[in-house]
Formats: C-alpha cells, sequence, structure tokens
C-alpha cells in the first residue's frame, strides 16, 4: 500500500470533506463581509459626496478582484494538473489569507486619501489571483474521488463550503453590527471580522497538509501544457460550460451579493433586517444544495438544471417587483422562490463540470473556463445592476438581467451531454 492510500485510509470522509471546502468558506466569508458593508465601505474608502458613486466604487473595487481570477486559474489549474491537486490546494489557502486580514488593516479615506481605496483595489486583486483555482480544484478533487452514484451529491458540497462561508460572514457582519451599533461599527468595528479570516487559515492549513493526492492525478499521463491541449481537444466543452456558468455567476452574485445592499436600501428596511434575510436564506441552501446534487444522481444533471433555468427565466422578473413595494411576507416569499432555483442550479455543477473534462486537463479547463466567466459576469454583477437600476430609474433590473441570463444558459445546457451514468474521462 502506498504511502498516499494509507493516509486516505486513515482519514475519516468527513476530514477530507473538511479539509477541502474550508478554502471555500474562508473565500466566500471575504466576500460575504464586503457584500455585507458594501454601503459602509462606500463611506470608509471612499471621497465623501454622492452616495450613488460610492456605492458604484464599492462594487468596483469588489470587481477588481475578479480581472485576476483567470490568471490566478490558468497558475493553479495548470500547477493542479501537472504538481497535484494537494500541492495547488495548500499554496491557495496560503496565498488568499493574506488579503482578508490585509483589508482589516486598511487605513480609511480619511486617515490616507486616496491611497486607501488604491490599497483596497490592490489586495482584491492579490485574492483574485489566489482564489483563481481554489474552487475549480475543490470541485475536481471532490468528484473525482466520489463514488461513481454519487458524484452529484459529493460535489454539491464544494457549494455548501461556498454557502457556510457566505453565512459565517454574514453573521459575523451581523452580529458586530448588532453589538456595536452604527458608529463603533463604522469607526472599527468592522474590521473584527475580517481579521478572525485567520482562525479559518490556521485550520485550513492544518487539514490540507493531511490531505492523499486525488487518485485522478497520476503523473505519468499529465500534459507539459494542459491548458493547451484543453483548449485543442476539447474547446466544445469549455464553451458549452461557458454558456452554462453564465446563470451561475449572474443568479448567485446577484441573490448572494448584491441583494443585501438591494434589501438594505427598500423603504422601511435596515442592514440589520436585510442581513436577517440574507441568514434565514443561507441556511436554507446549505440543506438545499446537497439535495439538489443527490437529485441530479437520482434523474440526471440536464434534467435539474434545466427546470432551474427556466424557473429563473419566467419568474425572476416578476419576483424583483414583488420585492419593490412588496409586504414583508411578498419580500420572504420572493426570497425563497430565489433560493429553491440557486440551490437547484449549483447543487449540480461541479459534477457537471467536472465529468465534461478529462484528468490530464481538467483542473485548467475547469479552472480557466470557470473564472473567465466569473470575470465578466460574476464580479461586475453587482457594479453592473447597480449602474442599470440608477440610469433606468428602475430597481427591478437584476430581474430582467437573471432572465436573459437564464435563457443563454438554457441553450448551453441542452447542448450539453448527461453524465450522469458516465465513468470519469
Amino acid at each position: 500500500m502506498t504511502d498516499s492510500a494509507s493516509l486516505k485510509k486513515s482519514l475519516s470522509p468527513g476530514t477530507v470533506l473538511a479539509a477541502n471546502i474550508v478554502g471555500n468558506v474562508l473565500e466566500w466569508y471575504d466576500f460575504a463581509l464586503y457584500g455585507s458593508f458594501a454601503t459602509l465601505f462606500a463611506r470608509v474608502f471612499f471621497p465623501p459626496g454622492n452616495g450613488y458613486l460610492s456605492l458604484l466604487e464599492t462594487f468596483g473595487a469588489f470587481a477588481a478582484g475578479y480581472v485576476s481570477r483567470p490568471v490566478g486559474g490558468l497558475l493553479f489549474g495548470h500547477a493542479g494538473d501537472t504538481r497535484g491537486r494537494k500541492r495547488a490546494l495548500i499554496f491557495s489557502i496560503l496565498l488568499m489569507s493574506v488579503p482578508t486580514v490585509l483589508v482589516g488593516l486598511l487605513p480609511g479615506y480619511r486617515e490616507a486619501g486616496i491611497l486607501s481605496p488604491v490599497l483596497l483595489v490592490l489586495l482584491r486583486i492579490l485574492q483574485g489571483l489566489a482564489i483563481g483555482g481554489e474552487f475549480s480544484l475543490v470541485m475536481s478533487f471532490l468528484v473525482e474521488t466520489a463514488p461513481s452514484h454519487k458524484r452529484g451529491y459529493h460535489g454539491s458540497w464544494a457549494l455548501v463550503g461556498v454557502v457556510a462561508g457566505i453565512l459565517l460572514g454574514t453573521l459575523s457582519a451581523l452580529s458586530v453590527s448588532m453589538v456595536l451599533g452604527p458608529e463603533r461599527l463604522a469607526s472599527w468595528g468592522w474590521r473584527i471580522p475580517f481579521l478572525a479570516g485567520l482562525l479559518l487559515t490556521g485550520a485550513g492549513l492544518f487539514l490540507r497538509r493531511h490531505l492523499p493526492e486525488s487518485p485522478a492525478f497520476r503523473p505519468e499521463e499529465r500534459d507539459t501544457s494542459p491548458f493547451l491541449a484543453a483548449v485543442r481537444g476539447h474547446g466544445r466543452e469549455m464553451a458549452k460550460g461557458f454558456g452554462f456558468l453564465v446563470t451561475n455567476s449572474i443568479a448567485f452574485y446577484t441573490i448572494v451579493i448584491y441583494q443585501p445592499a438591494f434589501l438594505a436600501g427598500l423603504p422601511g428596511s435596515t442592514l440589520e433586517k436585510a442581513l436577517t434575510v440574507q441568514v434565514l436564506g443561507l441556511v436554507a441552501l446549505l440543506f438545499l444544495v446537497p439535495l439538489a446534487g443527490h437529485l441530479s444522481d437520482r434523474i440526471g444533471r440536464k434534467p435539474v438544471t434545466l427546470l432551474s433555468a427556466t424557473g429563473f427565466f419566467l419568474l425572476s422578473p416578476f419576483l424583483y417587483r414583488t420585492f419593490v413595494g412588496g409586504s414583508a411576507e411578498a419580500l420572504l416569499t420572493g426570497e425563497a422562490v430565489f433560493l429553491l432555483l440557486l440551490a437547484l442550479y449549483i447543487g449540480p455543477l461541479p459534477s457537471l463540470l467536472t465529468e465534461i473534462f478529462p484528468s490530464n486537463v481538467r483542473c485548467s479547463a475547469l479552472s480557466v473556463t470557470y473564472n473567465v466567466n466569473l470575470a465578466l459576469f460574476g464580479g461586475t454583477t453587482p457594479l453592473f445592476v447597480t449602474w442599470l437600476s440608477h440610469h433606468f430609474h428602475d430597481r427591478t433590473a437584476a430581474g430582467d438581467l437573471l432572465s436573459v441570463a437564464a435563457l443563454v444558459s438554457f441553450f448551453s445546457i441542452l447542448l450539453l451531454d448527461e453524465t450522469r451514468f458516465s465513468p470519469l474521462p
């Protein structure tokens, strides 16, 4: 028995799972903090004056982290295909933790002037490099090590890590907001959750050091230029996967990142109320996402995701119109429908994307496809929706955007092969 096999046998499935998803937790913990504090950051890091412009600049800094994600995806995808999944996962969490902690130490605009937003953007770019390969590496590892009849369920836990990170970040933001109050929160309290990210880093490094290597990584079969090999041999699959990801990127970043700021700005609402709705929804997602992954093991990846895309296309404009001027019951009902549709889409996502690429180029093909899509449609969504709503004086623009995205992805899913019963290539 090899050392890797012996080590794998000594680790519980829960430990292997935790080691994989802890990086996703850290990544999305930071992003949830940023989204939750978006309106506050507009006052802390940017020049005082026009509130709309400051919020736009805040979401612009958020989007900057996605500019570097494709580069990070290329680098870490190459490392995963040529050096092994485990090595790449250890380095990604190390590099990812630095910007999170440094954001908590940044001086505000009053102390540092223009240097403050410049440093914020630079830290976002550095973090984008680090997380460019994190999620795709975790998706690959979880699906590659899963039993063939449970790949949808096991892969969905990559998204559970994402949701857990967002929930943890949102709870942290809500807790310091409630305990400290608006003045102390704006003055120094917002820094506490960012600095606490060190705890997740320590746990992640400890767990990942003891991970076995994925059985799908076979050094003797590796390609010296996996990305070029992926483009030459699997360009069509990358294009189909890209179209599928359009709805993932826009829906996720609209519902999870943009929506707290949107709900907080509704008449009679507050940041605390918006974050409370967000927390309840994220708790529901923790249960819904694995169920959606399991459902895709039973009836297929395509039926589940096609159902979700259809729902987004038909219902998104209507649901956003119920938010504006609607009752609390209408808001909660609309949020529940959005979360169900989102779970049905993202639950099968890791297995669907992992199964369409062969193991020797999987990390590179998946990382670049995923991160280029997020750079174009994910990180820019809060910025774009904020601009659309202001420019057209229409607070429901996000619903129309979601509907268009779902239509694009619907036809992309139709072109994909059903991979539920197929062995991993």
